[in-house]
Formats: C-alpha cells, sequence, structure tokens
C-alpha cells in the first residue's frame, strides 16, 4: 500500500503545472529518498548515495518498487538529476535500473549496449510502457491447444 501511495504522490508532483522547476525536484527527491531509505532500511543520504546503495542491494520487491518508482520520476528531464556528477548520477540509475528490472526491460527492447545518454532516454521514455512490461507473460497458446487439461471455466 505505501508503494502506491508513493506513486499517487509522486505523479500529484509530476502533474502540478503550478509548481516551479527547482521545487518540482526538491519535492520528487524527498519522496523518492523517504521510499528508499524505507525500503532499504538507511539512514539519512543524498539520492544518488541512495541509489549507488540501492545498485549493491540484494533482489527484492522493495528493491523492484524503488526502480518502478524511479522510473517514473525520470520522465520529468533533470528533476531527479544533481548539478554536479551529473554523469556519474546517469551511469548509477543505469546500472541500478538494469539490475533491479532487467525483464521488463528486455521486454521493453531497452538499448542495453547504447551510450549513457541514450539509456536514460529510453528509461525517461519508458515510463509510459513500465506497467504493462511488469505484468506476467501469458501462455501464446491456450493450455488445451498445447495438449494440457483445460481449466477454463464453462
Amino acid at each position: 500500500m505505501e508503494q502506491e501511495h508513493a506513486r499517487r504522490e509522486l505523479d500529484d508532483v509530476l502533474l502540478a503545472a503550478d509548481l516551479p522547476a527547482d521545487r518540482r525536484a526538491r519535492a520528487l527527491q524527498r519522496i523518492l529518498i523517504e521510499q528508499g531509505r524505507a525500503a532499504f532500511g538507511i539512514g539519512p543520504v543524498s539520492l544518488h548515495q541512495l541509489i549507488r546503495h540501492a545498485a549493491q542491494a540484494p533482489q527484492s520487491g522493495e528493491r523492484r518498487a524503488f526502480a518502478v518508482l524511479l522510473v517514473h520520476a525520470l520522465r520529468i528531464k533533470d528533476a531527479v538529476r544533481p548539478r554536479g556528477s551529473a554523469a556519474q548520477f546517469d551511469r548509477d540509475v543505469c546500472t541500478f535500473v538494469e539490475s533491479a528490472l532487467l525483464n521488463p526491460l528486455r521486454r521493453a527492447t531497452y538499448p542495453f549496449t547504447a551510450s549513457t545518454y541514450d539509456k536514460m532516454q529510453s528509461l525517461a521514455a519508458l515510463h509510459a510502457t513500465l506497467d504493462e512490461h511488469m505484468k506476467p507473460l501469458e501462455p501464446t497458446f491456450p493450455p488445451w491447444l498445447s495438449g494440457l487439461p483445460d481449466t477454463r471455466q464453462t
């Protein structure tokens, strides 16, 4: 339930037309940091430190949910990027998201071998279809056609 609340809060900030860019960036970073700290149980950190920590964290539902939230925040250009070390931040974001959302990124034809710039552009656009790519795959053929017992409700 906490993840859904964070996603709604993130969407509210992203869709607020009257919010200046600097306030929007601070609000997005605050949401991401709060969710990341809760997911990974760590103390006060910057967003970049949090992403580095998340990249090293073991696979978990919280890690995956944080990656999804981060991808949705990336749709606003430069809103979550720190001013100083933007290139390193982008590389760390790509490393984290690639490891946390490997199969959904494969389904979305993410450019794993492209430049960091192209990867970030792809992640920024991915928010529109990410939920669809996160769904489990359905069988191509119905079970009865594959010779398996028919479990359909009639």
